[in-house]
């Protein structure tokens, strides 16, 4: 049977990519990612998250494909201030993130890593469009609404359920939104040189308050 798994695998290999990763609109407002091919894609995927800046996100703000052929060009440190640095640490030299769409809704995107600099092939780069075409379509049910049970990677679900708790604990301290919440706590995470799961933790266990001190 195939699956968005395999779709995700596939586009990955269609671009020679090393690893690769999805993120999607999941019923919430903010992108998150569901499903990684390896470790090294799935932490990537996570420190978007955490960061709110990357491919995944700039490909579900603008709808287009993004292509960066060099992340260790000063094009890419601007785009990502934070986000390239750690995608070099990772040993990765270019990314691909490719639209997951249905007409001119862009769902989310599949993140294709790759370990070397330059442009993909045309005829590479045709292919992963359909393989990613074929994410959401595998994804759908009779009812348009994504069969989550059938691509969420587990240990992405459990994170963000945190994250969410830690965000309205947040909102509910600051008196704020629950956007600006979880900006805060972004915020507070890259400040300290922490994943963003652990701080929300922190924060649901009352370790962490953003509460102002009288």
């Amino acid at each position: 049977m195939v699956t968005v798994e395999h779709a995700c695998v596939v586009c990955g290999e269609m671009l020679e990519a090393a690893g690769a990763g999805l993120t999607l609109a999941t019923g919430t407002s903010l992108p998150e990612p569901v499903f990684a091919t390896d470790a090294r894609s799935r932490e990537l995927e996570e420190l978007q998250f955490t960061l709110g800046e990357g491919p995944a996100l700039d490909v579900s703000r603008g709808g287009m494909l993004v292509v960066v052929t060099d992340v260790t060009s000063s094009e890419a440190t601007l785009r990502w201030p934070m986000f390239a640095p750690e995608a070099i640490d990772c040993g990765v030299k270019s990314i691909i993130a490719v639209p997951v769409q249905v007409g001119a809704i862009t769902l989310g995107a599949v993140d294709c890593y790759r370990e070397f600099a330059g442009l993909p092939s045309r005829e590479g780069l045709e292919k992963a469009l359909v393989c990613a075409e074929a994410v959401i379509t595998l994804a759908l049910a009779d009812t348009g609404a994504p069969v989550l049970g059938e691509l969420i990677d587990r240990e992405f679900t459990e994170h963000r359920a945190r994250v969410h708790q830690a965000a309205g604990v947040v909102s509910a301290q600051l008196e704020i939104g629950l956007p600006d919440a979880l900006a805060r706590l972004r915020a507070y995470a890259y400040l300290n040189d922490r994943k963003l799961d652990e701080v929300a933790e922190d924060v649901v266990r009352r370790r962490v308050t953003f509460r102002p001190e009288p």
